[in-house]
């Protein structure tokens, strides 16, 4: 099938997504450009829920409604329950109207610091710190401390302007379906189970691919989605390139990525699109030490202390997706990537997001139908990238904006698009982006007769 990330399997009735998605634009943002752009008009139609987000964690237990007139009472209760004195009210107004407002320069300003530099700048409060990096983290996998602010504002705007966050109807593989026979339509061939296993290059120029099955295929083209290095070093391979942009890509810096749960359930739990939190449900306390101490147990391999979780519950936007009267659960914990060695096992790993999900969500286990989980490895393998990070370019300062790899690559005819180059935005969303930026530039440079 195809998808990737977005791809699905079917089981019990069930149909799974392989990965854990919502998208915050839907046909307002990439997602919808490039149907368009296709001729296609909006074949996929996003759908909404009343409520979108239940937060269950860090001493919250709220709702978030999917209107932003219902807003306003959520957001004060979810500011009682986790103790936020009055006086740090303002600083937070100001913080949201500053990111809400900000123009691109200002954004293009702070794509240089990080995300918790940024929010030093209004409140010293720990817990209101880490609450909102902890969301802002969902978008890129990534600690506040290591992702860009300006990137995280400039998503926040389109995500808050466009006030769209929804899921396809049919699945996320709607997605992909619907760009392929886009694709088609336009004189495209598309090949499955055919991997590319080389790059040839041959007088600083890419001639052919090799696929899987020792097949040959020349062309003077090829747009590579892998991971930069995966590109540089595995597939075509560092002869081809000068040092400087060898040793660039290996030095990117991927995010993190996540242990999954797919949960089949004979009846519903919940009525939000997503469940967003983690354990410990209650703190007596909390400081700037949780989210650190959390992300220093993740990198050195050991399940961390803290665990936070995101669940998105596809059937609630899409009831086809589950039998009658049934639910399905999308769920993920942050894991590190395969070059961390793990210091637990990855069964253990497994275990501590069951058990959180299990604490948060009252009624999970004893209505669960199945539950079939992927460690980092099995997701690694099935997205094709050789050290599994969800976002093989990290959306950090320094690998975003101008300093984000571009599409084109010192060998002619070879080209860089997906998550590793060029774009702004989310996930799926961001790749969207550059994709189409990619294929603008290929445009133009066979016009030019460059390839």
């Amino acid at each position: 099938r195809p998808g990737g990330s977005l791809s699905y399997y079917e089981k019990k009735g069930f149909q799974v997504d392989m990965g854990t998605h919502l998208f915050t634009r839907g046909n307002k943002g990439p997602l919808g450009d490039c149907t368009r752009r296709l001729g296609m008009g909006t074949p996929v139609r996003f759908r909404h829920t009343r409520d979108t987000t239940w937060f269950r964690g860090m001493n919250l237990d709220v709702v978030m409604p999917g209107s932003p007139f219902r807003m306003p009472p959520a957001l004060v209760k979810g500011a009682l329950q986790m103790g936020i004195p009055i006086t740090e009210y303002p600083n937070m107004y100001r913080l949201f109207r500053d990111i809400l407002s900000m123009r691109e320069p200002e954004i293009e300003r702070l794509n240089h610091i990080t995300i918790d530099e940024f929010m030093r700048r209004y409140t010293k409060n720990a817990h209101v710190r880490s609450l909102i990096g902890f969301l802002l983290g969902l978008y890129f996998i990534l600690p506040t401390w290591e992702a860009s602010a300006g990137e995280s504002i400039w998503c926040l705007q389109r995500m808050f302007n466009d006030f769209n966050l929804s899921y396809p109807e049919g699945g996320a593989v709607a997605i992909p379906k619907a760009f392929l026979q886009g694709a088609e339509s336009h004189g495209a061939e598309v090949r499955m189970r055919s991997g590319v296993e080389k790059i040839e290059v041959r007088d600083g120029r890419v001639v052919a691919v090799r696929v899987r099955g020792g097949k040959r295929i020349t062309t003077k083209a090829v747009v590579s989605t892998t991971s930069m290095k995966d590109t540089v070093v595995h597939l075509t391979g560092r002869q081809a390139f000068p040092a400087g942009y060898v040793q660039r890509a290996e030095e990117i810096k991927g995010s993190m990525i996540a242990v999954q749960a797919k949960i089949g359930l004979k009846k519903r739990v919940t009525k939000a699109g997503s469940i967003v939190g983690g354990t410990p449900l209650r703190l007596k306390g909390f400081d700037d030490e949780l989210l650190s101490q959390a992300f220093e147990e993740l990198e050195t391999g050991r399940v961390p202390s803290f665990t936070p979780i995101y669940a998105p519950v596809p059937s609630n936007y899409d009831p086809n997706l589950a039998p009658e009267g049934h639910q399905l659960i999308t769920a993920c914990s942050v894991a590190p990537t395969l070059d961390v060695e793990l210091t637990d096992s990855p069964e253990k790993w497994i275990e501590n997001m069951m058990r959180t999900l299990h604490e948060m969500v009252p009624g999970l286990e004893e209505n669960t139908i199945f539950c079939d989980t992927f460690t980092v490895k099995n997701t690694a393998d099935w997205i094709g990238k050789s050290n599994g990070a969800a976002v093989t370019t990290g959306q950090t300062p320094g690998q975003v904006g101008i300093n984000r790899p571009g599409h084109r690559t010192p060998v002619r005819g070879l080209y860089l698009a997906g998550d590793c180059a060029g774009g702004r935005g989310v996930g799926t969303e961001l790749a969207c982006q550059s994709g189409m930026d990619c294929g603008d530039l290929l445009a133009q440079d066979r016009a030019a007769y460059v390839i």
